[in-house]
This record gives C-alpha cells, sequence and structure tokens, in this order.
C-alpha cells in the first residue's frame, strides 16, 4: 500500500539572493523607485502562492535574503521566481543558493493556500539546511526507521512550539530532503538542535550543511536595510 497515494504535491523553493555593491552606488530617488518597483512586482505575484521573505545580512556572508515560495504547480513556482530578477531592485540581486522540495498535504485539504499559510513560516525565526542521508538509512527496514524518527521526535517535541518540516527533493534537486525548523524563540531553537544532534539517527546523516538562521521581516523592511 502507498502511504501517500491520493496526498497533495506542494512545491518549495528556497531562493537565497545577495544585493550586488552597484545598487549602493545609485542615488537616493533611483533607490527609491528600485525598491518601490520590485515591491509592487513582488505583491502582484503573490495570488495563489505562499511568500514569506527572511533578512539574512550580517548573519551570512554570502547572501542578504531568502524568499520563501508554495505552490502546487512547480511550472508557476519556477516563472514567479523567475520574474525576481527582472524588475527594480531584483536586477541588482544575484542568486547565491537554491533549494527545491515537495510537501505531500493531506488528501483532504480544501483549501491549499489557508493550509501553506497555517503550517508554514508561522514564527520569526527560521533554521534551514539541507540533508542527505547514507546509503544504510535507505537499506533499514521500514520499523527500523520508524523507531529512530520516533526518538528523535520526542525530543523535539519536548521543546513545545518549535515547529519542524520536511521537503523531500529526490530527483529533483541534488539533496534528499531540505529541512525548516521554527520557532519564535532563538534561544530555545538552538538548544533544541543541539538535543537533536544527540540522537542516533544523526549516526546515518551523511551531509546537512550549509545551515542557514534566517529572521523573518516584511519585504519593505527588508529592502530598507539593505539600502
Amino acid at each position: 500500500m502507498n502511504l501517500n497515494e491520493g496526498k497533495i504535491n506542494i512545491y518549495s523553493s528556497f531562493l537565497f539572493l545577495r544585493l550586488k555593491s552597484e545598487f549602493r552606488l545609485l542615488v537616493s530617488n533611483e533607490k527609491i523607485a528600485a525598491k518601490q518597483e520590485f515591491e509592487n512586482l513582488v505583491g502582484n505575484c503573490q495570488e495563489k502562492i505562499f511568500l514569506r521573505t527572511y533578512f539574512l545580512t550580517g548573519l551570512k556572508k554570502s547572501c542578504d535574503i531568502l524568499f520563501w515560495r508554495m505552490s502546487e504547480d512547480l511550472q508557476f513556482l519556477q516563472e514567479i521566481c523567475s520574474r525576481t530578477f527582472s524588475s527594480g531592485i531584483g536586477k541588482y540581486f544575484e542568486q547565491t543558493d537554491s533549494y527545491i522540495g515537495m510537501y505531500k498535504a493531506p488528501s483532504e485539504t480544501k483549501d491549499l493556500f489557508s493550509f501553506m499559510q497555517n503550517n508554514f513560516g508561522i514564527y520569526k525565526y527560521l533554521l534551514i539546511h539541507p540533508l542527505i542521508k547514507s546509503q544504510i538509512w535507505y537499506e533499514m527496514t521500514h520499523e527500523e526507521r520508524e523507531a529512530l524518527i520516533s526518538e528523535r521526535g520526542k525530543v523535539l517535541s519536548s521543546f513545545g512550539d518549535i515547529k519542524e518540516n520536511f521537503f523531500y527533493s529526490y530527483g529533483i534537486d541534488d539533496q534528499d530532503m531540505v529541512v525548516t525548523r521554527e520557532s519564535k524563540d532563538l534561544e530555545k531553537l538552538v538548544e533544541a538542535t543541539k538535543e537533536l544532534k544527540k540522537q542516533r539517527i544523526k549516526n546515518y546523516t551523511l551531509s546537512d550543511r550549509p545551515v542557514y538562521l534566517a529572521i523573518g521581516r516584511d519585504l519593505r523592511d527588508i529592502l530598507d536595510g539593505l539600502s
């Protein structure tokens, strides 16, 4: 029996960008116009698509901003992401990293947009990283894997309001999956991550780098902070 049969696929794009130094050479009025043009573009693309924006400047040298977008239509998601670089300040962004993953929503979900809004990107602090499991992990029985997953889940649940999700990337990206871990309390998020590293299931992780810490902010606040 296929446990995923009938579930709804939601595709997730994590797009990491860095602002080119050329933008800072523009005069004030040009910067304001470029930011407004970009905000209008993003706003016009938001219908029926999940979007969260995160500020990373000073947290990771390689990037300034994370766009987290989700849609049940992968082609539409790709088109929206491509427009990021087409207008205003977007012309001064360069892509530094990108991950694609897929989440399987319950088949009884009637309003997919509301499901995404209520289950993802709900807390201020976000840890995100790609994950590659070892071949031994896939050679284990279903029962063996579930036992280790259950152990890990009990540890995470002891920290309360931390929310974790896995986006599977088999066949659509280099990693096996993308892990997101969210919390409104940064200290609790760090402590939970530390405890998870002690679990036996980590023995079957081949790679889980790079790790990004991202802070949720409105797009306008991020753009003002960058310029």
